[in-house]
């Protein structure tokens, strides 16, 4: 497997955006968006992981800028699932 394969499959195996997650990265990006937008510079598999939840958070920034602004918003609901599955699943430093 090569350094390129691995780092994919360490983010579509991760429990907050891999595969099953609904997470933008595992509904909207193919392997090849993935590895060509987000991770060619990482350098270790839990590195690649790290870029995919931050990618993802600020996905999910995004989606809160531009909400209502109502306090029951389905953007705000998103983005807690999330903050609170990162809690749930951290990654080691």
């Amino acid at each position: 497997m090569t350094t390129k394969d691995k780092l994919i499959e360490a983010v579509r195996k991760d429990p907050v955006v891999g595969r099953g997650s609904c997470s933008s990265i595992d509904e909207c990006w193919e392997d090849s968006e993935l590895w060509d937008l987000l991770l060619k510079d990482a350098k270790s598999e839990q590195e690649a992981v790290r870029m995919a939840r931050e990618h993802e958070g600020l996905w999910l920034d995004k989606a809160c800028d531009a909400r209502w602004g109502e306090d029951d918003d389905p953007q705000l609901a998103w983005k807690r699932d999330f903050e609170e599955n990162c809690e749930d699943n951290p990654l080691e430093d």
